[in-house]
């Protein structure tokens, strides 16, 4: 299936991303109100009717984006594959609070933290989860609510019960990615599941766990083996990069130990981490017919929106804002 007229619509959106520059600018603005001021030109603008609604502006544009590409993208499974993360988001959401209800905390739901971003309508989620009918729910979660459940039962253990759901989304993301048929799109999930497995690698060196400890936290199905990610805990951190020189993601691990950035927060790793999977996308720029660029369009969209929550809650909250530029990924 051709995709040059699908390229060329998104070659003409890119003309509307905003520059690294323009971040830089927002950060250095007196306070939120001139900070918004400043987005007047912007296409988030539309979406913005006071100096608390940023962050639901910021999820309106993104899902705006998301619609509009509906329109003319040949293949919606490219953007379920930006969008079904956020479906198992939703239902960590629903969960926790769930569990906290049930431990006698009346106000434990948490809706406000639930994003549209995700592929199934919120409201029948939450109805879906609430009253436990899970039959009509797609990627797997019929079968995986009910483990969910149980295991919650059994440990009362919340992060255990994310872990199964993040090893059931990188499953689905795996299972739409094979589906469509595309080397480029499917070595990016793999690539996904490595980034994931490498910042809890991360953590895990930073609370001293052993490596024999580490597999319960790691997800199959990443070019590199979940093994091999947790013997990495045995090895000095300085020797990670030349272990996993094999990989791709082992240019991430070399930069960050030049700068000594892994030895900083995890939201600066985190921050790298992220830049990376853009840039594995990045050679479908050079091609006019390359259905890769719908969800490289649709990551550089998710990294403008992510600059512009950091920008605006450092101003917003009267934050460091030389740490929050360290940040800001690299954008366009």
């Amino acid at each position: 299936m051709s995709y040059v007229y699908t390229v060329a619509r998104i070659r003409g959106m890119e003309n509307h991303l905003l520059e690294p520059a323009f971040f830089s600018r927002l950060m250095d603005s007196a306070g939120i109100d001139d900070a918004l001021k400043a987005l007047g030109d912007t296409s988030y603008s539309q979406w913005i009717s006071g100096a608390a609604s940023f962050d639901k502006a910021i999820d309106s544009e993104i899902l705006a984006t998301c619609k509009e590409l509906e329109t003319f993208v040949p293949d919606k499974e490219l953007l379920d594959i930006f969008r079904l993360p956020y479906d198992f988001h939703n239902v960590k959401v629903l969960l926790k609070g769930l569990f906290k209800v049930r431990g006698g905390d009346s106000e434990g739901r948490r809706y406000d933290l639930l994003s549209k971003l995700g592929t199934i309508d919120t409201e029948e989620l939450k109805l879906a989860i609430e009253t436990e009918e899970y039959g009509f729910l797609p990627y797997g979660l019929t079968d995986l609510l009910p483990k969910c459940w149980q295991l919650w039962e059994q440990t009362k253990n919340a992060q255990s019960v994310e872990l199964l759901i993040d090893d059931a989304m990188f499953k689905a993301l795996l299972k739409v990615a094979e589906g469509l048929n595309m080397p480029e799109i499917l070595y990016w999930v793999k690539s996904r599941i490595d980034v994931e497995n490498l910042r809890s690698v991360i953590r895990l060196a930073r609370m001293k766990y052993e490596s024999a400890k580490a597999l319960p936290f790691l997800h199959d199905g990443g070019t590199i083996r979940a093994d091999d990610m947790a013997r990495l805990l045995n090895e000095p951190q300085e020797t990670w990069a030349r272990i996993l020189s094999y990989s791709d993601i082992s240019s991430v691990l070399s930069a960050l130990q030049d700068s000594q950035d892994i030895k900083l927060s995890l939201s600066e790793v985190s921050k790298s981490l992220d830049d990376y999977l853009v840039r594995v996308l990045e050679n479908a720029k050079y091609s006019m017919d390359a259905p890769a660029n719908v969800l490289l369009y649709l990551l550089t969209k998710e990294s403008e929106a992510r600059n512009m929550r950091v920008a605006l809650v450092c101003v917003a909250g009267g934050l460091d804002r030389e740490f929050g530029r360290r940040l800001l990924s690299n954008g366009r």
